[in-house]
C-alpha cells in the first residue's frame, strides 16, 4: 500500500508520502498559517477545514519514523516555511533540492508573514553531505537505493530549465515535478511548475508515459499555471488542490477530467493506492465524513 497525504496548510504546499519501502517522503513545507484570529474563527463557526500545522501533524502521525527524504519543489517560502524547526525535530537524511541562486534581501523580510530564521537554514544546508545528505537531482537522474525503488521518475527540472530560472530569477520554472508510480497508478506532484516547464515536459516524453490517475495542481490551481495541453494529456481522474482560504483557482478546468477536491474546503486529504491497485480517498471535511471512497474512471467514486 502507498499513501498520499495531502494537507491543507492554509497556503503553499506539504505532502507526505508513505512508501511500501517504509522510506517516508515529505514534499514541501508550510507552518506559516497566517489567517488572523477573526478568519480561523469564521471557518470554525463555518465548520470548514481549519489550516493544520505540517509540522505537528508529521510529529504525531510519525513520532518514532525517520524522514527518509525531504524534497523542496522550489526555493518559496510558501514551500519552505518551517524547515529549520522540521529539520530540528525530525532525523531527515535526504534533501533534495534543484540548484538556484535565488536571493531574498533584508528589506524582502520587513512585514513578510516568513522567518529569515527557515531562509537562513536553507542556505546552510546546500553545504550538507550527510544528515541529511543534500542532493542536486534532475531529470534522467537514478540511484537504485534512493528512489527507483519507490517508483519516482524526476520529470523536471533539466539543465535548461534551471539555466533559465537563474539568468530570470523566475523560480517556479526550476519546480520539482515528480511522477510517482505504484501498482500501474501514476501520481503527478508538481510543485509551481509553470507553463514553459510543463511545455517541456510534453516535448521530452512519450504521451502514454505522461498519462497519471492522480495530479496535485500545479501552482496551487492558478489559472496561470494551466497547462490545457498537459492536461489533456494525462488526464488526472483526481485533482488535488492546495489552496489558501479566500483564493480562487481554476476549478472549471480542473473537473472536466475527473474530481477536484481543494484542501480549503476539504481539509487534510488522503489517497491510498492499495496493492491491488484500487485507488480509495478520505478526507477531513464536507461531504465525505470519515469514511474511505473508492475513485473510479471519470473521477466517479462509491462508499467502502
Amino acid at each position: 500500500m502507498l499513501l498520499y497525504h495531502f494537507l491543507n496548510v492554509g497556503k503553499g504546499n506539504c505532502t507526505i508520502i508513505e512508501f511500501p519501502s517504509r522510506n517516508l517522503s515529505v514534499i514541501d513545507i508550510d507552518n506559516s498559517k497566517s489567517l488572523s484570529s477573526r478568519e480561523l474563527m469564521k471557518i470554525v463557526l463555518e465548520k470548514r477545514a481549519t489550516p493544520s500545522n505540517p509540522i505537528e501533524y508529521i510529529t504525531s502521525n510519525f513520532d518514532y519514523q525517520d524522514i527518509f527524504r525531504f524534497i523542496l519543489t522550489h526555493p518559496d517560502m510558501d514551500h519552505l516555511s518551517g524547515i529549520k524547526e522540521l529539520f530540528d525535530l525530525k532525523n531527515i537524511y535526504n534533501f533534495w533540492d534543484a540548484k538556484n541562486n535565488k536571493n531574498i534581501s533584508s528589506d524582502d523580510w520587513d512585514n513578510s508573514p516568513y522567518s529569515k530564521e527557515d531562509w537562513d537554514f536553507y542556505q546552510e544546508m546546500k553545504n550538507k553531505e550527510e544528515c541529511p545528505k543534500y542532493l542536486n537531482l534532475y531529470r534522467g537522474s537514478k540511484s537504485d537505493c534512493c528512489w527507483v525503488q519507490d517508483g519516482i521518475e524526476i520529470l523536471s527540472p533539466n539543465q535548461e530549465l534551471i539555466n533559465h530560472s537563474e539568468e530570470t530569477e523566475e523560480y517556479d520554472n526550476l519546480s520539482y515535478v515528480l511522477m510517482i508510480e505504484y501498482q500501474s497508478i501514476k501520481a503527478i506532484i508538481p510543485g509551481d511548475a509553470t507553463i514553459l516547464a510543463l511545455n517541456n515536459i510534453i516535448e521530452n516524453y512519450d504521451e502514454d508515459m505522461l498519462k497519471a490517475d492522480i495530479l496535485l495542481a500545479p501552482g496551487h490551481g492558478s489559472k496561470n499555471h494551466v497547462c490545457k495541453d498537459f492536461l489533456d494529456i494525462v488526464k488526472p481522474r483526481l485533482t488535488i488542490v492546495s489552496v489558501a482560504e479566500g483564493v480562487d483557482y481554476d476549478l472549471e478546468t480542473y473537473k472536466k477530467y475527473g474530481r477536484v477536491l481543494s484542501t480549503k474546503h476539504y481539509g487534510n486529504v488522503k489517497v491510498k493506492i492499495k496493492n491491488n491497485g484500487e485507488i480509495t480517498f478520505r478526507t477531513q471535511f464536507q461531504n465525505y465524513g470519515d469514511n474511505w471512497y473508492i475513485l473510479k474512471d471519470r473521477g466517479s467514486y462509491y462508499g467502502v
